[in-house]
């Protein structure tokens, strides 16, 4: 399944804040997503626009490798 803008948003700035952590922080998975979260919903519409285009060609790509690929969730 391609990743959706957040998703790729949240994977950029996991790796900044993980390398801007120093070795005595505590930032695991939780922390880093409550802080991307509210990073997020802070930004301007022109940097989660540039992100929704990364999302649309992630998923044209996924379509190419993947033509006959459709979202099928487990009940």
């Amino acid at each position: 399944r391609p990743p959706n803008s957040f998703i790729i948003y949240r994977k950029e700035k996991h790796a900044e804040l993980m390398s801007q952590s120093t070795g005595t922080s505590t930032l695991n998975n939780n922390v880093i997503s409550k802080i991307v979260g509210t990073m997020w919903k802070q930004e301007p519409p022109e940097i989660k626009a540039r992100y929704a285009a990364k999302a649309q060609e992630e998923k044209r790509i996924h379509m190419l490798k993947h033509p006959d690929y459709k979202y099928r969730p487990k009940k």
